[in-house]
């Protein structure tokens, strides 16, 4: 749904490697196109998509990936807004 969209505002984006993220279903868009162009919603939001194209910032096989990639992310923020962000050594 219209959800998909928000992703792309955000300044990270992890998807499910079998998760699209698409705005308008495959068949709704065969039905205003008049024929079966599009098979499945992969098509139109799969990772083959989206990752090339910048929209997905990680790709993950599972919530549990996902949620460890949002850690790792937030590891890089200062702890508060008077510290300084984090240095690699």
């Amino acid at each position: 749904g219209i959800g998909a969209y928000l992703n792309r505002l955000g300044q990270r984006v992890i998807q499910m490697v079998n998760g699209p993220m698409i705005l308008t279903g495959f068949g709704a868009l065969n039905k205003l196109l008049g024929k079966n162009v599009y098979t499945s919603q992969d098509q139109l939001g799969g990772p083959q998509v989206m990752v090339p194209n910048g929209i997905t910032h990680k790709l993950v096989q599972s919530d549990q990936e996902g949620v460890g990639a949002i850690l790792d992310w937030l590891s890089f923020t200062p702890k508060t807004t008077w510290d300084c962000s984090p240095v690699l050594d």
